[in-house]
């Protein structure tokens, strides 16, 4: 039994690296105090206070309570405010966190970890193991339906001491560390039995804690002057500002009333370039644009039928949809699964834009003549104009339907629902393979498409329990591929996550699978 502080090494780290002009990822310069004066010196009449920063936010959020979120804009938001079990490094990895030391004991089947002393949460109450406790119980029940992932490794967790707790695993995990990392958000018993759940507010112990929301304004936060990580925040306020449509925000980051727009139109990247007071940034993502298809019991007839979705994805210009969604910054992608994520490969199998294969195809599954459905939902933006081109690829091969914008938040609920035939979305993954079973296996946390293969339910079991990095590699690059021969989605491109700032916000840093935090914002002095 070994004891320390292990390294959990992650294989298959996604290579970092940032466009050509653009700020690149970089260690935290080493001051990190809260700036005192509310001024800037470099000349940039567009900034207003540096004691505030206002970001945009596409929509209201889903929810204030993290383990029920599944919504990128959300997540981009509430990030500052939760705090994970564990960190996972820029090298990818894992360290500690909340828990500062944890060792494994193989003869009993758990963790065990301490809690690091003195971590205060938001309402200046001490975290302490009783609250490790009921975060992990929480994932197990109340929310076991949306954190599949975490929920299902765990048998049980109990309480040792004020700072130690064990967790006790169904079988060895390959990845339990790095889900600790990535879903384990900390959560405060008492504060979340007096505060309705997490409903109207938030207590727990990141960089940012909660001030107010309201749907129709956005989110206000504020700095937490005792947090206990590294990086402290050095902008004392931060306002998320809802501006639902992507030109309204380029307008307002030219007057001054936005810092950092995350949804501006591809279209405005010269025009922002060109802007004196203005600047831009971009990273490497995690995220996926595809279409889903239903794979439920109530889909459509055509969508059982393989080269059905075969033809479909041969059909699509994904070159086509890159220039127009994303001004060319994307490339394309060949599964739901990212490029340098473990388990992808170059064997998965990639559909080229071919029309006349697509046409064969139909012609060989006996709709020759094509068929019609209800409609391809979408949420605006550049996922409604990703359905616009994808309803002209589908009218070549005579699948005739509309495109139908969904509000946020309804579009999350006919996915999850099943209330819906093929739909235009996107999903932020991880690094590690297992993150994109979340999707397509039936026991994920977003099993959105209703995927039904049995073969691929058992190898998702093995690679969970898999401990010997090749064999594991080997098991998810073979789901990968099965995914992609039975077309149960049809992936598009991986983009670059770019905003449009203020010229004088500084971002020394970013989370390559949430964005830019705000604990890596300051204002150049």
């Amino acid at each position: 039994m070994k004891k320390n502080i292990l390294s959990f090494m992650l294989i298959g780290i996604l290579v970092l690296s940032s466009l050509a002009g653009c700020t690149s990822s970089k260690v935290p310069p080493k001051d990190n105090t809260v700036p005192e004066s509310g001024t800037s010196s470099n000349g940039n009449p567009l900034i207003k206070n540096t004691d505030e920063v206002i970001i945009s936010l596409a929509t209201e959020l889903q929810t204030l309570d993290t383990f029920a979120m599944q919504n990128i804009v959300t997540n981009e938001c509430i990030s500052n405010v939760y705090d994970t079990f564990l960190n996972v490094a820029e090298d990818g990895t894992i360290i500690p966190n909340v828990a500062e030391s944890w060792e494994w004991v193989e003869g009993e089947n758990k963790y065990r970890f301490v809690i690091k002393k003195g971590i205060k949460f938001h309402d200046g109450t001490e975290l302490k193991a009783s609250d490790a406790v009921f975060t992990f119980n929480l994932m197990m029940t109340e929310y076991k339906a949306f954190q599949a992932a975490t929920a299902s490794q765990i048998k049980e967790v109990k309480l040792v001491d004020d700072y130690t707790v064990d967790v006790y695993l169904n079988n060895p995990s390959s990845n339990f560390l790095y889900i600790c990392a990535i879903n384990v958000k900390m959560y405060s018993e008492k504060a979340y039995n007096e505060t309705n759940k997490y409903k109207d507010t938030i207590v727990s112990c990141g960089p940012y804690k909660f001030v107010s929301y309201d749907p129709t304004t956005g989110v206000v936060l504020e700095a937490f002057e005792d947090y206990h990580g590294d990086i402290k925040p050095k902008i004392k306020r931060a306002i998320f500002k809802i501006i639902p449509d992507a030109n309204t925000q380029v307008v307002a980051l030219e007057t001054g009333e936005l810092n950092l727009s995350r949804d501006f139109p591809m279209a405005s990247v010269k025009s922002i370039k060109e802007n004196e007071n203005l600047d831009f940034f971009s990273h490497p993502c995690g995220m996926v644009n595809f279409l889903m298809f239903n794979q439920r019991d109530n889909t459509i007839e055509p969508l059982k039928n393989k080269k059905v979705r075969q033809a479909i994805n041969y059909c699509l210009d994904k070159e086509f949809m890159i220039q127009v969604a994303e001004e060319g910054m994307a490339v394309p992608a060949r599964s739901v699964a990212n490029q340098g994520m473990f388990g992808y490969s170059e064997n998965i199998p990639y559909y080229e834009y071919n029309v006349e294969k697509a046409k064969e195809l139909m012609k060989e599954a006996g709709y020759e003549n094509g068929f019609e459905f209800d409609a391809l939902i979408t949420r605006d933006g550049k996922g409604k104009k990703v359905a616009e081109i994808a309803l002209e690829n589908l009218k070549e091969i005579g699948i005739k339907t509309t495109v139908q914008v969904v509000e946020n938040n309804a579009f999350i609920d006919s996915l999850k629902n099943g209330d819906f035939v093929m739909a235009s979305t996107h999903l932020n993954l991880n690094s590690d393979g297992d993150n994109a079973l979340d999707v397509i296996s039936k026991r994920g946390s977003v099993p959105f498409a209703g995927i039904q293969d049995e073969w691929i339910e058992e190898q998702n079991l093995l690679q969970k329990r898999e401990l010997d990095p090749e064999k594991r590699f080997k098991i998810l690059e073979s789901i990968l591929i099965r995914t992609s021969e039975e077309a149960y989605m049809a992936p598009i491109y991986y983009p670059q996550k770019s905003y449009a700032i203020t010229k004088g916000l500084k971002i020394n840093g970013y989370d390559k699978f949430v964005g830019v935090q705000l604990k890596y914002l300051e204002w150049e002095k």
